[in-house]
């Protein structure tokens, strides 16, 4: 019963947001999400996440925290696929509350966030968010690929930037929000 009504109260949101915001990035996600969406499924949460930030990109932000906050009460399962999309979910929340200076709101979703964090291993993803991921948006060669290695790279900065604890600098993972971003608000 308490997941119908999760699903229900699901689709009040997606589809008022669906007719609310007209960008063809936030429609896509919104009609993926109104076809199917498990919450025990890494695509169908990946599609929550991916609206999450197409809201957050394009300025709407009450509108992104609440697709944020369908995921929050999501309880790690020991599987980092399906966890890692509630995760960016509540990092990005947690980005928008910095943002609004909702500072002690972010701490305690941060807790959260961080018990399922293991920050020795972090050392290890500098040399792909640096090399491999930069390597991945310069060759290839469809708009649609590049963007789609952008917005990965978007959702790791925005991720690790707001969890803390990360080898890469607050101020580098800002500075390449800041050019994501300018180049995402360019899309229609």
């Amino acid at each position: 019963m308490a997941d119908d009504k999760k699903k229900s109260e699901m689709d009040v949101l997606i589809t008022r947001i669906s007719n609310s915001v007209d960008k063809k990035n936030v429609q896509s996600c919104c009609k993926k999400i109104l076809k199917k969406c498990s919450f025990k499924s890494d695509n169908d949460l990946s599609n929550v996440k991916q609206l999450a930030f197409w809201l957050y990109i394009y300025g709407y932000y009450d509108e992104a925290i609440s697709v944020c906050d369908l995921l929050k009460d999501m309880e790690f399962t020991g599987n980092y696929r399906i966890w890692d999309n509630a995760d960016n979910a509540m990092c990005l929340k947690a980005r928008i509350l910095r943002e609004q200076g909702k500072l002690p709101e972010r701490e305690e979703l941060l807790k959260k966030v961080n018990e399922h964090r293991h920050p020795e291993l972090y050392k290890n993803l500098v040399d792909w968010y640096r090399g491999t991921l930069n390597e991945n948006i310069n060759s290839d060669s469809s708009t649609l690929g590049k963007l789609s290695w952008m917005m990965t790279k978007l959702t790791f900065a925005v991720r690790y930037r707001e969890a803390g604890g990360h080898p890469i600098s607050d101020d580098e993972f800002e500075r390449d929000i800041s050019e994501l971003l300018e180049i995402f608000r360019a899309v229609k």
